[in-house]
């Protein structure tokens, strides 16, 4: 997939573009300086021009520049440098499907570091899906751990590393669908318990929805 990142310094500015048939990247190192707080950032009208030029343009043609634009106020996270300087990144796109954009990036180099996002387009608005059963409220997610304890005993925990399949039913309702791990799962498989439930504000799931199921 193509990784767009764009390169610019905050003093001096010396922007360098590097193509290749494989690959374009865009980045913009920012150097920050402890008496200022003046930081140079990726604008909106930057992201903007990417996503339109982006292997995902056809589907971005579907939609207006105001709905791009919200759509860019999510796209980028950044790193801080070990000189104490920041990097902002765009975030990659995996998949843009039914109005919902897979997002995908790492904060470092192993496996734990793996981040994902959803965002929904709904009436001339964006909606922060995130990764799904993260949108839980903590009481809900303590009662989620409890039911799914009581199907299958040595259940520890709800893996992060997965990307959850959020899709929409024809009741309205979102089903979000994920893995969870046994004790004796290691992080890295993704874990083999099967999980989904039914939610309607994505805070809340509804308990007669949930399903749990041991793979393997």
């Amino acid at each position: 997939m193509k990784k767009i990142i764009i390169c610019s310094l905050l003093a001096m500015s010396i922007v360098s573009c590097k193509n290749t048939e494989n690959e374009k990247k865009t980045e913009i190192a920012t150097e920050t300086k402890k008496d200022s707080i003046v930081e140079e950032k990726l604008t909106i009208v930057q992201i903007t021009d990417t996503l339109k030029k982006s292997e995902y343009s056809k589907e971005f043609a579907k939609y207006s520049d105001e709905i791009i634009n919200k759509i860019s106020e999510n796209m980028t996270y950044s790193l801080t440098t070990d000189d104490g300087g920041e990097i902002e990144y765009l975030k990659e796109i995996t998949s843009f499907e039914n109005n919902i954009i897979s997002l995908y990036w790492e904060t470092c180099g192993t496996g734990g570091c793996v981040e994902h996002q959803k965002l929904q387009i709904k009436d001339n608005k964006i909606i922060d899906l995130g990764n799904g059963f993260e949108k839980l409220t903590e009481t809900e997610t303590k009662k989620l751990d409890a039911e799914i304890k009581a199907k299958i005993k040595n259940f520890s925990h709800i893996s992060g590393r997965n990307e959850t399949e959020i899709s929409i039913n024809k009741n309205g309702n979102y089903l979000i669908a994920f893995r969870g791990l046994t004790d004796e799962d290691g992080e890295s498989g993704g874990g083999t318990i099967e999980i989904s439930y039914e939610t309607k504000d994505l805070k809340t799931y509804i308990p007669s929805t949930l399903k749990v199921a041991k793979i393997n």
